[in-house]
């Protein structure tokens, strides 16, 4: 490997961790005593503010760092193909598996998911009837990664500038907000204009990054001070208006501020959850649900105690699945279960 690339990818992979531990924390509040599972928290709004752009800014940086800047590009074909068998495969495979037991389940859960053809057929194509509900980032990811690249490789084609590229990508996933139409669920389309835009800015940073990185000071005290500042201005001034995307932006640059700042110092303390984000995305909808909506029937904690179980039961039980794959990444049902959950078992970078 690149060695004076080294730092750059451990510091994505640091956003990536970082995203999934949000992720994760948002979803371990169900069981808070307000009747709409956290919604009333300051924090949770605070979190939910950039969490989503962040996982989708990563998506979009590493759609191009990994393709068209270290000089593995490949066909539009063979990306689409690729990403269909590591998004989709575990996607349906998840949601099949997953209705049927929801579905017996309705009186314990929150909502009813009725057993029937036409309610399956409309879990696997609707963001907002998954049995998974945040498997709609799936749904989002695939059709972004896919289009997305595409327009890249038509774009390189052509010999079009790379300015000139970027700006017509941001231009174009900017304006879906303003668009006279309303999105359909199908697909997660109806978060593609709230959501789109912060992929491209990835795709952006990544294809920039060295002159981006040279102008802003990422690791100094000023801006490492500055971000968090500014990000909480615009919380409370902008967040629920037509300028909520700023705030997020934001949020996003005090994250890259945060674990750059990880990386130039050397804290570690994400490595042991290295290459594992994946997986435990797939699998901590299982835990949170597990630590919150079924345990809250049978016991009587604080509300708490439920959210700790559900944070740390959703990080580290998918996380020893991961380490016991790697472990054993030759045996038959360990290479099943890795292709079932699209997951790679190759080591990441440390």
């Amino acid at each position: 490997m690149n060695e004076e690339k080294r730092p750059f990818l451990v510091f994505i992979t640091y956003l990536q961790i970082l995203g999934i531990i949000l992720v994760v924390f948002g979803h371990s509040f169900h069981e808070y005593p307000d009747g709409y599972y956290g919604y009333s928290l300051t924090v949770y709004w605070l979190l939910y503010s950039f969490r989503m752009p962040l996982f989708i800014f990563v998506s979009g940086f590493l759609l191009y760092f990994t393709n068209f800047t270290s000089g593995r590009k490949r066909k539009w074909r063979h990306f689409t193909l690729n990403k269909l068998k590591r998004l989709l495969i575990p996607y349906l495979v998840l949601e099949a598996v997953t209705f049927f037991p929801r579905s017996w389940m309705s009186g314990v859960a929150d909502d009813v998911v009725p057993l029937s053809v036409r309610s399956f057929t409309e879990s696997l194509f609707f963001s907002d009837r998954l049995v998974i509900p945040y498997f709609w980032f799936i749904q989002l990811s695939l059709l972004l990664l896919v289009a997305v690249y595409g327009y890249l490789i038509v774009a390189d084609r052509l010999h079009i500038p790379r300015g000139a590229t970027m700006i017509v990508l941001l231009l174009f996933l900017f304006s879906l907000r303003y668009w006279p139409v309303t999105f359909p669920s199908f697909w997660a389309l109806d978060r593609l204009p709230l959501l789109g835009l912060y992929f491209g800015l990835g795709v952006c940073y990544a294809a920039f990054h060295e002159v981006i990185d040279a102008h802003i000071r990422w690791t100094s005290p000023a801006i490492a001070l500055l971000l968090p500042i500014v990000w909480l201005i615009l919380f409370f001034t902008v967040y629920y208006t037509e300028w909520t995307w700023l705030c997020s932006i934001f949020g996003i640059a005090m994250c890259i501020s945060l674990t750059k700042l990880m990386v130039r110092h050397n804290i570690g303390i994400f490595n042991h959850l290295s290459g594992a984000n994946y997986i435990i995305f797939l699998l901590s909808w299982y835990l949170n649900v597990g630590c919150q909506q079924m345990l809250h029937h049978y016991t009587d904690f604080p509300w708490w105690v439920y959210t700790l179980l559900s944070l740390f039961a959703g990080i580290y039980v998918p996380w020893l699945a991961y380490r016991l794959m790697l472990r054993h990444p030759y045996q038959r049902p360990t290479r099943a279960i890795a292709f079932l959950l699209g997951q790679s078992l190759r080591r990441r970078p440390q």
